[in-house]
């Protein structure tokens, strides 16, 4: 009875389903703009129930509905449509002002672009892929007007300089703060994927970053990752192949040119003649070099320590979702080998994200980041390998490097130490969360946000009796090793309240915020020399014989913070916002803890008023924006207000007394009890605009920072027992212009072309130091000039025979020609002057996309102007010391040319000053040409999107400079820049 009772139900179910089922029919269709540009990610759901689902790359949709159902289409910046489903077949035209009503992310929220009053830059996944390196910040160099990224280090995995508007501070940090979904992000952007990364936010003026208070007087960007979208599960798979090779080689002498480059040194510096000049005879060469040269045997040392290298990136992903639940989650794997010998990248990515909607009141989401990151490697000396004699010894017959190939130990062999061990191991996982709470009373909702981030480093290296540093030496056992490790974790917790109202044409936006954050760092390290074998490696620190060293340290920070934020706007014309933030922080002296850091802004959006409106049809959209307000830096090192005793040297007391420990005030070690805050206040004016239905806009921004109370050591009489101590002294300023303009230059449909030009142009100084109007020459800090600058002898040009050259100590034909400055007619000290700014005087670049069909291409140029550099050519003697290799038709003075415009082999530089000069570079930062698989073949193979392209980073840089290995760098042996070639493929199952 039972049995048939259930078989019963289980029928009944089975036709009820069944009934259903055949009640419901399928829908497919495209979603296209007014245009007949198919429209991406278009939310379309069947009303009132949580069915839905979203459009695909070519804008088409597939769901299940019953014929009487409504499908409701929504998107964002367009308006939603409601339609019947009364057909199997819907294509759906969207309207509305998509850029405009663009939402992106500011502090705490998100805004329409129209609403926005800060000064701010989105950078959307279009430019993101615009590059296709691996860094997620190289593909960012030279998009963001104000926005400084330098590779001083360009080897895989190396973290870049960022600076927002220039720099502030003269000691503290100018870092901007990087806010990562979220939850402040103190860790290495190249842990990061540039593959799960959706949209970044560069948040500039004072009113967009003054939520953030302390941290934001460097600027704010907020960087969100992908999340899941409606619709069916969708797996996608990105890969990347490439090949990198130098962009470019320092050319120095071959091994003729080289001869007689010895020759002119030998002569003109020695004062050798005859037979002292003959390479075998005479003494301009080593004896190692000599036989070389009698057996004609040469090296080309840059062949040994750079290579071609090659480059696989895979990511595998996953992301779908319903109305109630969103995921999205990547699997990626990177193998990166650098340019430069024993240099390579070993990355993995995990990341997850999922967004639950359990109710209308209630939506908890959490996000999840693992990096794996492997970098180690003993790389050869550049410099070592650039200056080397092309009649150097590279391997002696057993086939070990010859430390010294020319005798000479100061230039010695680039690979000596090649093959020593090194394991660089570096995890990162960073977890955040947030729920998202809508309150019975109307408009008003509450957010917690919570992230935690923990990141551990290792460093295992062991120099062996097969390398240079761990040889057996003077009876001693050979062998060298140290261990490191670090260990940070930080957590955030914040709260915040916001209440949004409309009465009328009245809108208000009220945020409060209550924030807590701590972090540690603890250290460790130890060192040693020494050991019985080299098979133990760097494990087993014990058996050290000598020079054992071992040391730990730990910081501990914390912040506390409170914030509120008003955002007003009439008629959506008149827009105002004010914030007020109080923070504080455990750096700082105890009275002076806490400081409130308050930010306004208006907005006019002009364009909307009646007789510009009515009577300017080519103006789509015109807003002015001004803003003030203050921000602090509280980045400097830890326990600055405290006294802090030292004990790191041991007494031994007495003929037979054992070593011990002691402490000491060092002559730093004094804290000052009234730190405070570095607070820089700014002032922003701008301008937004669209022409022409939207074929051209941009942006202008004008800028003034005035940065008051640095962080910086002051120097104290020696007398107090004390010799410097941080302190709040001097100001400086900062100005600037941003400039953004994007074109729609062919806008077909099959035909399309738009550019994005940016121009930057920034102005610092220090207005003031110590309060005594002096200099200080010792740090090159100089009242009413840029905060970084070059301070020295000027070189006007070069000493001829025959001129009067004893106002000059040290002078002679082939000199340097320094510039008697102050007119007294000797040159001394006080004749250094200040030569040129470090920072350009502007930046620029031009980004192109075009595509016809199914094909498509995209190319970047960007370029540095005005910014002084170190000449390292024209510093022959540093360069050469008088007997190394140097630089392929070098125009040097001799007798015999006497018009030449670098100084003489002989000149002996007693001065001791540099060389400098004035350097632009234009650099082509990546050319991509791709296809995308028409749907009806990709369709064929049960896919639903293939993209195939290939490109080229990096691809040449104009200069007047040419003997440097990466531009963003003025030492002319820093790693060097990479030109690399990739193909790329992208599917969607």
């Amino acid at each position: 009875m039972l049995k048939s009772s259930l078989m019963a139900v289980v029928l009944l179910l089975f036709a009820v389903n069944m009934g259903y089922a055949q009640d419901l029919i399928s829908i497919k269709g495209k979603v296209t703009d007014n245009k007949g540009e198919v429209l991406v990610g278009v939310s379309v759901k069947v009303k009132g129930s949580n069915t839905g689902t979203s459009t695909d790359k070519n804008g088409d949709y597939t769901l299940q509905a019953a014929p009487a159902a409504i499908l409701v289409f929504s998107y964002v910046g367009f308006d939603s449509q409601e339609i019947k489903a009364d057909s199997k077949t819907i294509n759906v035209k969207l309207s509305g002002d998509k850029q405009l009503d663009e939402v992106v992310v500011v502090g705490y929220g998100t805004a329409k672009k129209k609403d926005l009053t800060g000064g701010l830059a989105v950078v959307g996944k279009e430019q993101i892929n615009m590059v296709s390196t691996p860094n997620l910040m190289d593909r960012l160099v030279g998009q963001v007007a104000g926005f400084s990224i330098t590779s001083g280090n360009a080897a895989p995995g190396a973290n870049q300089t960022l600076l927002i508007r220039g720099e502030n501070s003269l000691s503290a940090s100018n870092n901007p703060l990087i806010i990562l979904d979220g939850i402040p992000y103190s860790g290495s952007l190249a842990d990061l994927d540039p593959n799960n990364i959706e949209n970044l936010t560069v948040l500039k003026d004072a009113s967009a970053v003054a939520i953030y208070g302390s941290r934001g007087s460097n600027g704010v960007i907020l960087i969100q990752t992908k999340r899941g979208q409606l619709g069916k599960a969708s797996v996608s798979y990105r890969g990347q192949l490439g090949m990198a090779e130098p962009m470019q080689r320092i050319d120095v002498m071959g091994p003729n040119e080289y001869i007689r480059f010895q020759q002119d040194i030998g002569r003109l510096r020695q004062g050798y003649t005859g037979y002292l000049l003959d390479p075998i005879a005479g003494d301009i060469i080593s004896v190692t070099e000599r036989g070389n040269y009698q057996q004609g045997i040469t090296h080309d040392w840059q062949d040994y320590i750079f290579r071609k290298a090659m480059t696989m990136d895979h990511q595998l992903s996953i992301s779908g979702g319903t109305e109630s639940t969103k995921y999205i989650a990547s699997l990626s794997a990177l193998d990166q080998d650098g340019v430069v010998y024993n240099s390579t990248l070993s990355r993995l990515n995990m990341t997850a994200n999922l967004d639950q909607t359990f109710n209308k009141w209630l939506t908890i989401g959490v996000g999840m980041q693992f990096t794996q990151r492997s970098d180690g490697g003993i790389q050869p000396n550049i410099e070592h390998a650039i200056k080397q004699s092309p009649y150097g010894s590279y391997r002696d017959a057993a086939g070990n490097y010859v430390p010294e190939p020319m005798e000479y130990s100061l230039i010695a062999n680039p690979m000596r130490n090649v093959n020593a061990i090194q394991d660089r191991l570096n995890r990162n996982f960073f977890l955040s969360g947030y729920a998202d709470i809508v309150l019975p009373v109307k408009g008003l909702s509450a957010r917690s946000n919570f992230g935690y981030n923990y990141r551990s480093g290792f460093n295992g290296t062991y120099y062996g009796r097969n390398t240079f540093d761990g040889r057996e030496q003077a009876g001693l056992v050979g062998g060298r090793a140290s261990v490191s490790n670090s260990h940070y974790h930080d957590y955030t917790w914040e709260n915040l309240l916001k209440y949004e109202k409309q009465i009328g044409d009245h809108k208000f936006d009220v945020t409060g915020l209550f924030s807590m954050q701590a972090d540690r760092l603890v250290n460790s390290n130890q060192s040693g020399e020494g050991f019985v074998t080299d098979d133990t490696e760097y494990f087993m620190m014990g058996t050290a014989a000598r020079n054992i060293v071992i040391g730990s340290s730990k910081e501990d920070k914390a912040l506390l913070s409170y914030m509120g934020r008003l955002n007003y706007a009439y008629k959506g014309k008149y827009l105002l916002t004010f914030t007020g933030r109080s923070d504080g922080a455990s750096v700082f002296a105890r009275n002076n803890k806490y400081a409130f850091f308050p930010g306004g802004a208006l907005a006019w959006n002009i364009g909307e008023e009646d007789f510009l409106k009515d009577n300017i049809k080519w103006l789509d959209f015109l807003k002015l924006r001004v803003s003030y307000g203050a921000n602090g830096n509280q980045a400097i090192i830890p326990y600055q207000s405290l006294d802090r005793l030292y004990s790191n040297v041991k007494y031994i007391w007495g003929d037979n007394g054992v070593p011990v420990n002691t402490a000491y005030l060092a002559g730093d070690g004094i804290g000052n009890p009234n730190l405070k805050w570095e607070t820089t206040y700014s002032t922003n004016l701008g301008l937004d605009f669209q022409l022409l239905k939207n074929r051209i806009a941009g942006t202008i921004d004008g800028y003034v920072s005035n940065t008051k109370d640095l962080l910086m050591t002051r120097t104290v009489p020696i007398m107090n027992g004390y010799s410097r101590i941080y302190d709040n002294i001097g100001s400086t300023r900062n100005k600037g212009i941003e400039v953004t303009l994007n074109t729609k230059n062919i806008d077909e449909k099959d035909f399309k072309w738009s550019s994005t030009a940016v121009f930057s142009l920034n102005r610092d100084k220090i207005v003031e130091l110590r309060g005594d109007g002096k200099d200080d020459i010792n740090n090159n800090w100089f009242i009413g000039k840029p905060l970084r600058v070059f301070y020295d002898f000027n070189m006007i040009g070069i000493w001829q025979s025959g001129e009067n050259y004893s106002m000059q100590p040290g002078a002679a034909a082939g000199a340097a020609r320094l510039e008697d400055v102050n007119g007294d007619g000797i040159i001394n000290t006080s004749d250094r002057k200040v030569i040129g700014s470090k920072n350009p005087r502007y930046t620029a670049s031009l980004a192109n996309r075009l595509s016809y069909k199914n094909f498509y291409a995209s190319a970047l140029v960007t370029g540095v102007f005005g910014v002084w550099r170190d000449d390292h050519m024209a510093n022959l003697g540093s360069w050469t010391f008088g007997i190394t290799n140097y630089v392929h038709g070098a125009n040097y003075w001799t007798p015999e040319n006497p018009n030449a415009t670098i100084v003489s082999p002989g000149y002996l530089n007693t001065q001791g000053h540099g060389f400098y000069k004035k350097v632009n570079y234009v650099q082509v930062r990546n050319i991509t040409l791709g296809y995308r698989v028409p749907q009806n073949i990709t369709g064929k193979l049960g896919l639903s999107g293939i993209d195939v392209n290939a490109s080229v980073n990096n691809l040449h840089t104009f200069s007047n400079i040419r003997q440097v290995l990466n531009y963003d760098n003025s030492w002319m042996a820093s790693f060097p820049t990479a030109r690399s070639y990739m193909f790329g493929l992208n599917v969607n199952f």
